[in-house]
């Protein structure tokens, strides 16, 4: 956030002082005389630059060279002389102020770009899928009323990101502000992972009250549920994320979304509980 103010400031500094460059004229009569096109050719530039963002993701000396080749094509067909005695001073001039404010704009776009892209890791709304458990109420109670009115099996697993993965990143951090920081990244970036193996009948969702990430899977039993547990831990192997399941099958555990959901929550506490003792057992 500090770096894109900065360069919001200095890009705003610098327009400043190009519009007003002619002003610091003292006891002489238009000595800095810019023409009008660099004026134009400058706003338009920093607006092109901020509008499309391929041009900020240009390499800096390619991003520069364009826009001095820009520059003279401009000036050749300007009616004033290009050089020859003040007129090449003020070229120069006009090329130097010109391509300061081509570089902050590039710099203002690489800083708005950066931020984007934290937004989008601390949400889930680039997530295909992923929805929260109030939006998909309607959704929810369908498959359930599915289930029961064709005695279909259905599945709800609960699942987290294993608090092994926040200990080792944020160990050095004792403020929950920082700890919620970091839980969301890594719940952000497990659903992400989560939306490419799911099938297009599956639901992620988002449990508002704790953070947790929910899987609703139609016409799935208890077996199958179970391989899907399997395939998303296998998923993770090998990465720096570990998961944490609990699950809940209709009509086996419960007849309600509600019920499936505590079910599975329990189910996930009870795990959880196994893998403390298991670590304690080690340690001893």
């Amino acid at each position: 956030m500090r770096k894109l103010q900065d360069s919001v400031l200095s890009l705003l500094i610098h327009v400043i002082i190009l519009f007003n460059i002619e002003r610091l004229d003292i006891n002489t009569k238009n000595s800095i005389d810019l023409e009008t096109s660099v004026y134009v050719l400058t706003v338009v530039a920093i607006i092109l630059i901020l509008s499309f963002k391929w041009l900020g993701t240009l390499r800096q000396p390619v991003l520069l060279t364009i826009a001095t080749g820009i520059f003279f094509i401009v000036k050749v067909i300007s009616p004033r002389p290009l050089v020859g005695d003040i007129y090449t001073y003020l070229t120069f001039t006009e090329l130097g102020l010109f391509l300061v404010a081509v570089f902050l704009a590039q710099n203002l776009a690489a800083n708005i770009k950066d931020l984007e892209l934290n937004a989008q890791v601390f949400s889930y709304a680039n997530i295909r899928k992923v929805k929260r458990v109030q939006e998909a109420y309607k959704e929810i109670e369908a498959e359930i009323y599915r289930s029961r009115r064709f005695g279909r099996s259905l599945s709800v697993v609960v699942l987290e990101q294993d608090s092994k993965d926040l200990q080792t990143n944020i160990k050095k951090l004792s403020q929950n502000a920082q700890r919620a920081l970091m839980e969301q990244y890594f719940s952000v970036i497990l659903a992400k992972e989560l939306a490419t193996q799911l099938r297009e009948t599956d639901l992620l969702l988002e449990n508002d009250k704790n953070g947790r990430l929910i899987i609703l899977s139609p016409d799935t039993g208890a077996s199958e549920s179970e391989t899907l547990i399997k395939r998303l831990n296998a998923l993770t192997h090998g990465t720096e994320l570990s998961i944490n399941f609990g699950a809940a099958t209709f009509p086996d555990h419960a007849l309600s979304f509600e019920q499936l959901l505590s079910h599975a929550e329990t189910n996930l506490q009870q795990r959880l509980n196994e893998h403390i003792n298991v670590d304690v057992l080690k340690e001893v």
